[in-house]
């Protein structure tokens, strides 16, 4: 029997670094016709939120104003056969080059056109503190090398794949202009068992929406 292995940080509204708030409301707030007994605890929820927190998925209309949203992606290129690169024991901050992938690429067991793949920088267990900023980053000529592997979807333990200051965005342009989708924040890369798994990473479909947080599982 294959097991499941969550790669999704847990969002606490009560320590959330971007703007995420629920207000608890009576279930006859929402529906006047909804008959809510004395004290009964039949409740739902107002949030208040930046969707691109957590563990979530960005999709090309987040630079591109006519690229794909979450509602119009085919549900196939959010799941399918993935495998994890390590990446970890790099220094802080520093640039993750061309070779270094090409190296990591094939000791993973090689990456294949359509693959999901994920890469594990090390820093899970460093979320929610200032030293999951100090990340590696990936340089453009290894955003363009991940690129000429046709894969459908990249994945990272970090807040981003971005180089340190780029305000032209190129490595996720370089990404989305293949319609590549980029979930971030990933977390238990670690528990991953070595060798090719299957991935889901299903956001809900919602029209003119760039991202969204999501459950990402693994199966293997």
């Amino acid at each position: 029997m294959k097991k499941l292995y969550d790669l999704t940080h847990i969002i606490d509204p009560a320590g959330a670094a971007r703007k995420f708030s629920i207000k608890t409301i009576g279930a006859d707030e929402v529906n006047p016709n909804v008959v809510r007994l004395e004290n009964q605890w039949y409740i739902m929820h107002e949030i208040n939120m930046v969707n691109h927190i957590g563990t979530h998925i960005e999709t090309p209309y987040h630079l591109f104003r006519d690229g794909e949203d979450l509602s119009v992606i085919a549900p196939h290129r959010y799941c399918g056969p993935a495998l994890a690169v390590d990446l970890k024991n790099l220094p802080p901050k520093s640039p993750i080059s061309r070779e270094m992938l090409i190296r990591a690429g094939e000791n993973a067991g090689g990456i294949r056109p359509g693959d999901i793949v994920l890469f594990n920088l090390g820093y899970s267990d460093k979320y929610g503190t200032p030293e999951y900023g100090d990340s590696p980053y990936f340089s453009s000529q290894a955003i363009r090398w991940i690129v000429e592997q046709q894969v459908k979807m990249m994945g990272v333990d970090a807040g981003g794949v971005e180089i340190p200051g780029s305000e032209e965005h190129v490595n996720h342009r370089a990404l989305f202009e293949k319609g590549i989708l980029l979930v971030e924040n990933l977390a238990n890369l670690d528990r991953l068992p070595a060798g090719r798994f299957n991935v889901y990473a299903f956001p809900v479909p919602i029209k003119g929406m760039d991202s969204f947080p999501l459950r990402v599982v693994a199966e293997a």
